[in-house]
């Protein structure tokens, strides 16, 4: 199988939980519908593409950020947001209000990202990144992304137990019989509007970290990849969510 692989450098990242409102909590790793996002935003796509995604790599700390954030009462108003702390000026703002947020984020993060595709997608992604010149963001808009390392590699299916060397987003039916430790997440994939409401598909997946003691067997239901790197491929199949 031909992919698409991605080192990416970014020196902090909050990749945020959806219900994480008061405190900006982070995920470890940025979720498969946030790499999607920045790969349709790369193809400039008006519908939905098609295509698998991984995820692994590590981060050296997390750091917590102190941010006023501003919220409008309503959409018809002349006031404006304008910090001015240790100016000496009031402002009377009926109808904008703030609260102080805590935002946690990833500092000196590194990414592998495999992605398969149809051909043609793969060769315009790979286009638009050798040639871009616009940055790329993963996570918030400020969340910047250097792009190492974008090439073709061949993934050979592994024949053998593979050791984990990267912190990754792993499938849970990979290593759910195991004695692996994990965190269980259900990460949004796509979503499909049922009678008017937003229903999303999920992927479930493990996060886990590198380096452990434990190999990932090579024998389960679903296919086990590797890079030319040595690298794990885990692609997590999307689980069809019910509205009931």
């Amino acid at each position: 199988m031909k992919a698409l692989r991605l080192d990416l450098y970014q020196q902090t990242a909050c990749y945020k939980k959806p219900l994480a409102f008061k405190v900006s909590e982070t995920y470890p790793l940025p979720p498969h519908s946030t790499v999607k996002g920045m790969l349709h935003a790369v193809l400039e796509a008006t519908e939905l593409i098609p295509m698998s995604i991984s995820i692994q790599g590590e981060y050296d700390t997390m750091v917590t950020d102190y941010q006023t954030h501003y919220f409008f009462k309503t959409d018809k108003t002349e006031e404006f947001p304008l910090t001015i702390t240790g100016l000496g000026i009031e402002r009377d703002l009926q109808d904008i209000t703030t609260m102080p947020i805590y935002t946690h984020m990833l500092y000196d993060v590194n990414l592998i990202i495999h992605v398969a595709a149809a051909p043609d997608v793969l060769h315009q992604l790979k286009q638009r990144i050798d040639e871009n010149n616009v940055h790329l963001s993963l996570g918030r808009w400020e969340d910047l992304a250097r792009v190492d390392r974008c090439e073709w590699v061949e993934l050979q299916e592994a024949d053998e137990d593979l050791s984990l060397k990267h912190n990754a987003f792993i499938p849970l039916s990979m290593i759910q019989n195991t004695h692996m430790v994990y965190f269980p997440y259900q990460l949004n994939w796509t979503y499909r509007v049922v009678q008017g409401v937003r229903v999303w598909d999920k992927l479930n997946v493990g996060y886990v970290q590198g380096n452990t003691q434990n190999d990932i067997p090579c024998d389960g239901e679903q296919a086990l990849w590797v890079d030319p790197y040595d690298d794990g491929v885990f692609f997590a199949p999307p689980i069809e969510e019910s509205m009931y």
